[in-house]
């Protein structure tokens, strides 16, 4: 082959090699864009709230009330008026009729302010239909469309009026902050101290919760691994998780009383890339009808 027949072939080449390259480049900058969760816009709760959630919190005291002593009360015959007005029902700040158009699965919405320092969790909740599979929320949206950061689910172990004795609620700890991100949060002692309370909105009604423990956690599936109808493995969980918790990452209300008629809602989400588990625990203290 003449010399000049080679070094032109040898240019094909290299510039074939190079268009490959290119090619092959371009193709991960792409899939990178689609699935690297800093690309992914996080989920406007604005749109389905009618006001503001903080707007419409109860008002709580975690006092028990006082009853004045010294002098009694005085006596009178006054006759009291029989009939009563009550006060009217809070309004639901939460759209649901709006989001079950969209997706029946959304059964409640979580709310955990954690204050100005912080970003709160303000997020739908999803529990997948009887022929998905339990983790079908893991990497999907509220459209029931791929979405890497998911939706916050709980599994179909639970209850959706949350009853059960322990409810577990999941979702992904995202490097732009958003789903249950924030909860690593309350791993600072001044922010778990200053921020005690978070909420659960269904149709109809607004659940408070107290956050009795933030505890790091093995990788175990908590369900399945603990039978919290048994009073004796409903115990042993609250003496070791809740009352005195073996882990370094560990912030605890010794105030909180918890006991085995009460029920606790787990927000669960991961730490250190999935090797352990960070999880929220709550006590149920009130429920409050809404419109």
């Amino acid at each position: 082959m003449p010399k000049q027949d080679s070094q032109r072939s040898k240019k094909k080449l290299w510039l074939l090699v190079l268009l490959l390259s290119l090619l092959v480049l371009l193709a991960g900058v792409a899939a990178l864009i689609l699935t690297n969760p800093w690309w992914e816009k996080p989920i406007d709760p604005g749109q389905f709230h009618s006001q503001t959630p903080s707007s419409t919190l109860p008002a709580l005291s975690t006092e028990a009330p006082t009853v004045p002593t010294g002098t009694a009360a005085p006596v009178t015959t006054e006759t009291l008026p029989t009939e009563t007005t009550e006060p009217p029902l809070p309004d639901n700040p939460v759209d649901f009729k709006a989001l079950q158009e969209i997706n029946p699965d959304i059964y409640a919405w979580i709310y955990v302010p954690l204050g100005p320092e912080c970003s709160d969790v303000d997020l739908p909740v999803c529990q997948s239909r009887p022929t998905d599979e339990d983790n079908f929320y893991l990497h999907r949206d509220i459209y029931r469309k791929y979405l890497f950061s998911g939706t916050v689910y709980t599994q179909k172990a639970n209850a959706k009026d949350f009853s059960d004795r322990v409810t577990v609620m999941y979702g992904h700890n995202m490097l732009n902050g958003s789903m249950f991100a924030p909860l690593a949060n309350l791993r600072d002692q001044k922010i778990f101290d200053e921020h005690e309370f978070f909420y659960v909105y269904t149709p109809g009604h607004i659940l408070t919760y107290r956050i009795a423990a933030a505890i790091q956690f093995d990788t175990r599936h908590i369900l399945n691994c603990f039978d919290f109808s048994s009073d004796r493995v409903f115990e042993d969980w609250i003496q070791n998780y809740i009352r005195n918790p073996k882990t370094m990452i560990r912030s605890v209300r010794p105030d909180v009383e918890v006991g085995l008629e009460d029920k606790l809602l787990i927000l669960s989400t991961c730490l250190e890339h999935g090797a352990t588990r960070y999880i929220v625990q709550g006590v149920l203290i009130s429920d409050e009808p809404t419109n």
